[in-house]
C-alpha cells in the first residue's frame, strides 16, 4: 500500500513482524486501531483492542480519576494495558517482538466556533513501546485540542493522529524534526493543535522537551510551550488551573527585578500567597537561553490581549502583568500593538476586573501619572483611577 495513505502506513506496520501490541481508545470511537483492521494483516499487529466507554467499567479497569480526560488518566491506562501485554506473552513465542501500547482519551462533540484556544474537544494521547524485544520501554505522550466543528471528523483527525504516532515511533524516533512534522501527515494544520508533547526512555534520548515543544510551533502545529523548569514541558492548562497567574513581558533584568521585590509585589496583589504562579513570556524569535529562572511561556510574538485571553480560559482567578517602563508606552496605549480593532476595543478586553498591569521600574522619581502616552491619557488616567495600572518600584 501507498505510505502517503493514512491505510498505507498501518499497513506498513502490519507487516512488520516484530511489532505486537495493544489499543485503548475511549471517547471518541476506536479509530485508530481501524485503520489497522480495515489495512489487513491486524493479527499481526494487534493483541487486543478495546474502548471502556462507560465510566463504571473505565474505573474498574484502570481506577477512579476525576478527570477522564488528562494526562494522568493516560498514563494509566498505557501502563494498565503494557502490563497486561508483557504479563500474558512473556513466556508466548510473541514475546521476541516489540511490545507496544497504544492509548486515547478524548472528549469530542460538534461546535459553532473554531478556536485555537478552545479546549473543550480535546484528547490525550499516547505510546509506550520497546525499540527492540525485551528491551526497556519508551513513552511518548502530548494533548491534542481538536479543532474540527464537526464530531466525526474529529473521530477521524484522531484516528489518523493516532496512526501516524505509531509509524513515527517505530520509522523516525532518530530524527525529531522529521518525527514532529510527520504527526500530522494526511491532515491540515487547521484540524487540529498538539500541546505538550513529552518523551523518555533509552530510544528516545534525542527527543528533549525543549527542542519538541518548539518544533511543534516552528511547523505551525501549537500556539505555543509551557516549560514548568528546564527539563519539562506540561499542557498549559493544567498548569495554571485554579492559579492567579502573574506574567513577566520582557528581558531578562525584569525577572532579577522583579525576584528582589517579589514579597511587597505579592502584598499588593491582596491575594492568596500559596496560589500566586509567576510565569515570564518570551517570543519564540527572542529564546536564546536554555535555562530560565522560573516558569517560560514560549509563543509566536502575540499580544498581551491575546496572552490574557488564554489564561483566562483556564483560571478564574486574578491575572497580572508586569511589564517594564518602555513597554507600558510601546505596547499597552499603542493603536498598532494590537493590530486588529480599535484601542479602547483591546484595552476594554485586556482590562477587566480581575486583570491589573504592573510597571516595574528602578526610577525613583516616575510617577505613571506623568508617563506620556500620545492620544490615550484620559484611558490611562481613568485605569490608574481604577487601580488597574500601577507602578512597583524596584529596589
Amino acid at each position: 500500500m501507498n505510505l502517503q495513505t493514512s491505510l498505507g502506513k498501518a499497513f506498513e506496520i502490519n507487516k512488520n513482524t516484530n511489532i505486537y501490541g495493544s489499543f485503548a481508545e475511549i471517547g471518541a470511537g476506536q479509530e485508530t486501531v481501524n485503520f489497522f483492521f480495515r489495512a489487513g494483516l491486524a493479527s499481526q499487529t494487534i493483541a487486543k483492542s478495546m474502548s471502556a466507554y462507560d465510566m463504571t467499567f473505565s474505573d474498574e479497569i484502570y481506577g477512579k480519576q476525576n478527570r477522564y480526560v488528562c494526562k494522568k488518566r493516560l498514563i494509566t491506562m498505557l501502563n494498565h494495558e503494557y502490563d497486561l501485554l508483557e504479563k500474558r506473552l512473556k513466556k508466548n513465542s510473541k514475546a521476541q517482538k516489540c511490545f507496544f501500547a497504544f492509548a486515547t482519551t478524548a472528549v469530542t462533540s460538534s461546535k459553532k466556533t473554531n478556536s485555537i484556544f478552545a479546549n473543550k474537544e480535546h484528547a490525550w494521547m499516547g505510546l509506550k513501546f520497546q525499540a527492540q524485544p525485551k528491551a526497556a520501554t519508551n513513552d511518548i505522550l502530548f494533548h491534542v485540542s481538536c479543532l474540527d466543528k464537526n464530531r466525526l471528523q474529529q473521530h477521524e483527525a484522531l484516528g489518523i493522529l493516532g496512526v501516524n504516532l505509531i509509524y513515527a515511533s517505530f520509522y523516525y524516533r532518530n530524527n525529531p524534526k522529521r518525527f514532529i512534522q510527520s504527526l500530522t501527515e494526511h491532515l491540515s494544520n487547521s484540524r487540529l493543535e498538539i500541546h505538550a508533547i513529552t518523551c523518555s526512555g533509552p530510544a528516545l534520548t534525542k527527543f528533549k522537551a525543549r527542542l519538541l515543544n518548539l518544533e511543534l510551533i516552528s511547523q505551525k502545529l501549537s500556539s505555543l510551550a509551557f516549560f514548568p523548569d528546564s527539563k519539562r514541558s506540561e499542557f498549559f492548562s493544567d498548569m495554571i488551573f485554579d492559579k492567579s497567574v502573574v506574567i513577566l513581558i520582557g528581558k531578562a533584568s525584569l525577572v532579577k527585578d522583579f525576584k528582589k521585590n517579589q514579597a511587597s509585589f505579592i502584598k499588593s496583589l491582596k491575594v492568596n500567597e500559596k496560589s500566586i504562579y509567576p510565569i515570564q513570556f518570551i517570543p519564540k524569535n527572542q529564546l536564546k537561553s536554555k535555562s530560565y529562572k522560573m516558569p517560560l511561556l514560549v509563543s509566536e510574538d502575540i499580544s498581551i490581549k491575546k496572552l490574557k485571553n488564554l489564561c483566562s480560559l483556564y483560571s478564574l482567578k486574578p491575572l497580572s502583568f508586569i511589564i517594564s517602563e518602555e513597554d507600558f508606552t510601546k505596547k499597552i496605549f499603542n493603536p498598532n500593538y494590537y493590530k486588529k480593532y480599535s484601542l479602547l476595543k483591546n484595552l476594554g478586553e485586556l482590562f477587566d476586573q480581575q486583570t491589573k498591569v504592573f510597571v516595574l521600574s528602578k526610577k525613583k522619581n516616575l510617577s505613571l501619572k506623568t508617563v506620556s502616552v500620545k492620544g490615550s491619557s484620559i484611558l490611562k488616567d481613568y485605569l490608574l483611577a481604577q487601580k488597574q495600572i500601577k507602578l512597583l518600584k524596584a529596589n
